[in-house]
């Protein structure tokens, strides 16, 4: 049963879309100084610099949601020639008719190599963050709803949802970053579709899980010549993060393991992490 106007068919055809125009950046353009920026940018705020969250199966998409998720996450990526990077970042979602509205505190650290001492992209800081998610489509894959439940006086109650069910859901992620930079000014906006099978085995839900999407980063005071004074340098970059979550129903905890890769045409690394939610009442 589709709960949505948009079909799963239509979304898979976005998300081939947005690969497609990723693979023809990349080829069509050599690195740059704005797609450095960018790819800077996005990974050094809480757009890119944190792991993904798995789409959420209850308060998203739903008029009057299930309440506020609490959410914690921690991300860690190497670069070539001895550059450590580590997030840590804690944040809050609260429903809003049918989307979920959220902020996001976190901090970058760094650790160089020899390769990296000096350079502004060994340098750790503050950033914040904010986020629009919300769930376009779901689409039962596997399993049936049982049949009525005669009762005395009603024509039928329907029973309570099979334990076991297999759903396609396909959301949409927007975020919002920024970053002091140590006096760069790090911008960053993106837009993700995130497509998880959500696999219920009782109570526990299990979702892998995969966000393709586009954002856009920007440094507002940088220099990568000598005889350029600092200025603001952006582009597009795609993006894919992806990863597998639990979801332990009755107790309104979550758990995850996630990537996070920025996309430029030449170098960059993948960040891998974890996180943490809980569901209010």
């Amino acid at each position: 049963m589709i709960t949505r106007t948009f079909s799963s068919r239509r979304m898979v055809r976005l998300a081939s879309g947005l690969a497609l125009m990723a693979v023809v950046t990349s080829v069509a353009s050599a690195q740059s100084p704005n797609e450095q920026s960018a790819y800077v940018a996005l990974s050094y705020t809480t757009v890119g610099g944190l792991p993904p969250l798995p789409p959420s199966t209850d308060s998203l998409g739903v008029k009057g949601g299930s309440g506020f998720v609490l959410h914690g996450r921690l991300g860690h990526m190497s670069r070539q020639g001895g550059l450590s990077l580590k997030a840590y970042g804690v944040g809050v979602e609260f429903p809003v008719g049918r989307v979920n509205v959220g902020g996001t505190l976190a901090y970058m650290s760094a650790s160089c190599g020899e390769l990296w001492a000096g350079d502004t992209d060994c340098a750790g800081d503050v950033m914040v963050g904010g986020t629009v998610r919300t769930t376009l489509a779901t689409k039962v894959l596997t399993g049936s709803a049982p049949p009525p439940k005669r009762t005395r006086g009603a024509r039928g109650a329907r029973a309570p949802r099979p334990a076991n069910e297999n759903t396609l859901l396909v959301g949409f992620d927007g975020s919002l970053g920024f970053s002091p930079r140590q006096g760069e000014q790090a911008l960053a906006i993106a837009g993700g579709v995130p497509t998880a099978i959500v696999l219920t085995r009782g109570s526990v839900r299990i979702l892998p899980f995969i966000t393709p999407g586009l954002g856009y980063g920007r440094l507002g005071n940088v220099s990568y010549f000598e005889d350029e004074p600092p200025k603001a340098h952006g582009a597009v970059a795609f993006m894919l993060g992806g990863g597998l979550g639990v979801e332990f129903g009755t107790s309104g905890v979550g758990a995850s393991v996630g990537f996070q890769r920025v996309f430029k045409s030449s170098g960059g690394a993948t960040q891998l992490g974890l996180g943490m939610t809980w569901r209010g009442a």
